[in-house]
């Protein structure tokens, strides 16, 4: 199956999230998180981005971020191969650390752009891990109430205050009070769990090896009624499972060409590269 391109725009503002692959930790230990706000600034003064809110949990990040008229996946890309090379050194380990494709929504309109920041601040308070959000370190509300320093200059928090007021004062307890009503059922509040419920149906079609993969193909055939046999010499129908086993987990491609029919590597690579 082909993939989807990219909603794009310039000088566009996003939300998005990022996911460890398998579901695994991208962070460990303090430190880890640091680096990641570390390399973020870094990117930051490299490409002159604004970065609205952040919330790092254990397996995911979410962004807020304004391209400034760059690539946003070139900026993610700057960071997460940054971040990663520092992880796997650390860790001495190799491989994905993130899911290939990090999920991103434009948010073209200032009310919806506050209800993300306000999505993103009480994430950790809608995981169980806190009550409150200033109770949390690794997300940016505290720097936008004052609780933290914004270290590094990473963070832009005028736009979103000055929704509220032109007196920085007035506008942060009134950005208090907003986010604190978090749940009143919006419309913009419902559209957002609706895009984290599509994030969950991705992440939960990830294929955990060769076994869980068998079943995949198995459950497809059975769907379509097809045997083993008929699937091999459709090359078509084929190759588009491939595709989707492949974007859907870690298998190499040894491993790949094993589950059909002993296709060679470097014919699992042509197949999945067009």
């Amino acid at each position: 199956m082909p993939r989807i391109q990219r909603e794009k725009g310039e000088f566009s503002t996003y939300h998005i999230v990022q996911r460890g692959n398998e579901r695994k930790n991208i962070f460990l230990r303090d430190e880890d998180k640091l680096r990641f706000l570390d390399t973020m600034a870094k990117t930051r003064e490299k490409y002159n981005f604004l970065v609205y809110c952040y919330c790092l949990m254990d397996n995911h990040v979410h962004l807020l971020i304004n391209d400034n008229g760059n690539d946003i996946s070139k900026l993610m890309k700057s960071i997460n191969v940054s971040y990663v090379s520092y992880f796997n050194r650390v860790n001495k380990r190799f491989g994905h650390l993130f899911q290939d494709r990090f999920r991103s929504e434009i948010i073209d309109e200032d009310p919806y752009l506050l209800e993300v920041s306000r999505y993103i601040h009480n994430n950790p308070v809608k995981a169980g891990i806190v009550e409150k959000p200033e109770e949390y370190r690794w997300s940016s509300y505290n720097i936008y109430v004052g609780k933290a320093v914004n270290s590094n200059e990473l963070l832009d928090t005028g736009k979103i205050l000055a929704s509220f007021s032109n007196k920085k004062n007035k506008a942060v307890v009134e950005y208090i009070r907003f986010t604190e009503r978090y749940g009143e059922e919006s419309e913009a509040i419902l559209e957002i769990e609706e895009e984290q419920q599509k994030i969950g149906q991705e992440n939960h079609d990830y294929i955990n090896g060769s076994a869980d993969a068998r079943q995949r193909i198995e459950r497809s055939l059975a769907e379509q009624k097809l045997s083993m046999d008929d699937l091999l010499q459709n090359k078509r129908q084929r190759n588009e499972l491939i595709k989707a086993i492949r974007k859907n987990s870690s298998l190499s491609l040894k491993e790949l060409g094993e589950l059909f029919g002993g296709l060679s590597e470097s014919r699992i690579s042509r197949i999945v590269r067009n």
